[in-house]
């Protein structure tokens, strides 16, 4: 690809690598976990200069509290404090907007015993940058603003009108800053929408919705030694969990005209996007020699564009009328929490294809469109706006550990992002090829 200013762009990035590394280093040691959402304005507030320096409009808005009471701490109660997010903005008459996003709160540590090294401590090292959050998502954040600052410096005046959503609360949902973002028209006078929170091995143009759900089963809680007399709810478990497991079998047979990432095709085999119906955790027990009065099983629901999400929640609820049907001692209660919805672009739009051939020319391997297995606050913005939206990321399965202990993510992978962006800003996909 001939082109000076992609030439000079990507230059300027890898000149820059250091000052690019210690600015993710610099978000890592900011610890963002949710829940319960720490440090949030602190975050923004370190954020807020470096925009403003670069000319932009920059300011913070927070999700209003009635509106987090109402949509967020309903469904999660251990959620508080401030809900910070930053929009930074550059205008330029008569010149189509680009938002540029990123989520910059993160999962929790967990227990740091299981840590090579503390989680906020961050460092580099063979090839990484280690810490929490480094790769979902801090490493987009910090790459938004490097590329702007690359183009301050060269003098490159974007080719859009830039807006900048540095938002939080996507690890937890239901209603998170970027969604309001969208609500509060911030993106009308946008065409496109560009997300840095997403896999490195392709381009994304969808993701699965998702709810989690919660069965309590109800017991008799009596003395081990009678307990002819109580009603022990984990035994009386077993006929809903065979119906569950039976719904997740009809379930994941199912697939999506959106097609699997290379990571995904290469590790698990599978061509197109599947539903998926998990059962990740069983509580109940007291002593053991108490009968329980209580068990409980939650898990969570990832659905395709093309299902329904209410048709999503009946099977769950006939698959426990099948169970007590079975059992009629069964006594259970279902709870679901909304997350994220489903969505997803045509792989042969013709603003895909122009990402995917400016992407595969920063990385020198062709990448191509797909389906996102995670569940992201970007769908509800695919859902609600005419924006044409792609994601493209640091993310690549196994390897970043996103969510696990030692998270990384490649300091390859965080320039290529950086170049992507800036490359974009500038507006010369039009020359990718």
């Amino acid at each position: 690809m001939v082109n000076a200013v992609f030439d000079a762009i990507c230059r300027e990035v890898e000149a820059c690598k250091d000052e690019l590394i210690e600015t993710l280093v610099s978000l890592v040691r900011i610890p963002t976990q949710t829940p319960p959402g720490e440090n949030y304005d602190r975050i923004v507030g370190f954020l807020l200069p470096e925009f403003r320096r670069l000319g932009f409009n920059a300011r913070r808005y927070d999700l209003p509290p009635d509106i987090f009471e109402a949509r967020c701490r309903r469904y999660y109660p251990e959620l508080v404090g401030v809900r910070a997010n930053l929009l930074a903005t550059l205008n330029f008459p008569g010149r189509q907007g680009m938002a540029f996003y990123c989520h910059l709160d993160t999962v929790p540590a967990g227990d740091l015993d299981h840590w090579s090294f503390h989680p906020f401590e961050p460092a580099l090292r063979d090839g990484y940058v280690w810490g929490r959050g480094a790769a979902d998502s801090k490493a987009g954040a910090a790459a938004i603003l490097q590329a702007f600052r690359v183009l301050y410096r060269l003098g490159i005046e974007p080719g859009i009108s830039p807006v900048v959503a540095l938002t939080t609360d996507e690890e937890v949902g239901p209603y998170t800053g970027l969604m309001y973002t969208a609500d509060s028209g911030v993106f009308d006078g946008c065409e496109w929408f560009h997300s840095c929170d997403g896999m490195a091995d392709s381009v994304g143009i969808g993701s699965l919705g998702a709810f989690t759900w919660t069965i309590r089963i109800l017991g008799r809680s009596v003395h081990s030694g009678s307990s002819f007399l109580g009603l022990n709810p984990i035994e009386h478990s077993v006929a809903l969990l065979e119906e569950l497991l039976k719904t997740k079998r009809e379930v994941e047979a199912r697939r999506s005209a959106l097609p699997a990432g290379p990571d995904v095709v290469r590790t698990g085999g599978r061509q197109y996007l599947g539903p998926l119906l998990n059962v990740t955790m069983a509580r109940g027990g007291v002593k053991h020699n108490i009968i329980p009065p209580a068990f409980v099983l939650e898990g969570d629901r990832r659905f395709i564009p093309e299902e329904d999400e209410a048709a999503c929640v009946r099977e769950l609820e006939e698959a426990i009328a099948r169970a007590r049907q079975r059992d009629p001692d069964l006594q259970c209660e279902l709870r679901v929490r909304p997350f994220y919805p489903a969505f997803m672009r045509p792989a042969d739009d013709p603003w895909v294809r122009e990402v995917c051939r400016l992407v595969s020319a920063v990385r020198g391997v062709p990448v191509g469109p797909a389906g996102v297995n995670g569940s992201t606050d970007v769908a509800y913005v695919g859902r609600v706006t005419s924006l044409k939206v792609t994601i493209h990321g640091v993310a690549r399965h196994g390897e970043t550990r996103n969510h696990g202990v030692d998270e990384r993510c490649r300091v390859d992978d965080l320039i290529a992002v950086t170049k992507i962006v800036a490359l974009l800003a500038a507006r010369v996909w039009s020359e990718a090829g």
